[in-house]
């Protein structure tokens, strides 16, 4: 179902691309919108080592992306830099493939968002708890279920 990378020399180690997915900040996750569009949007995330959890409000273009069809991508770049003189660069990227889904139940959605506080606020906990207990229900989190994911890198 998947292809296997091109350039098999620039295939990242799965624990790499299990690294990158947990501490990198945001990715792009990109989903096919209801008019047969492919629409990619900038997001942060959290992640467990099957899903990445994505917050956004509780409309919009990306919500109805998911409900007319499911699979979606998500990509990470890692580190990157320019090398010039080889009019190349030195980078390291992963995309995951998967389904996602909203999720329903509030104290599984509410747990996901003290993932953001602990990952994104780690110096602002009290007041970040608040904010999830006040604001959850102005939230939406999608769960997107990994089924593939690849890495690469150009790093020398």
């Amino acid at each position: 179902m998947f292809k296997p990378m091109r350039r098999d020399k620039k295939t990242m180690e799965m624990e790499r691309v299990n690294q990158l997915i947990k501490d990198s900040e945001y990715g792009v996750m990109s989903v096919l919108d209801p008019n047969g569009y492919p629409y990619g949007v900038p997001v942060n995330y959290v992640s467990d080592e099957d899903h990445i959890y994505v917050h956004c409000a509780t409309e919009g273009w990306k919500l109805e992306a998911i409900a007319a069809c499911e699979k979606v991508s998500f990509t990470i770049v890692g580190r990157h830099s320019v090398v010039a003189e080889k009019f190349s660069s030195n980078f390291e990227s992963v995309v995951c493939y998967g389904k996602a889904r909203l999720i329903e139940d509030e104290t599984e959605k509410m747990n996901l968002l003290k993932l953001f506080i602990y990952k994104y606020s780690p110096d602002f906990i009290p007041k970040g708890m608040q904010c999830v207990g006040h604001d959850h229900m102005k939230t939406s989190m999608i769960a997107i279920k990994i089924e593939h994911k690849t890495g690469k890198t150009n790093i020398e």
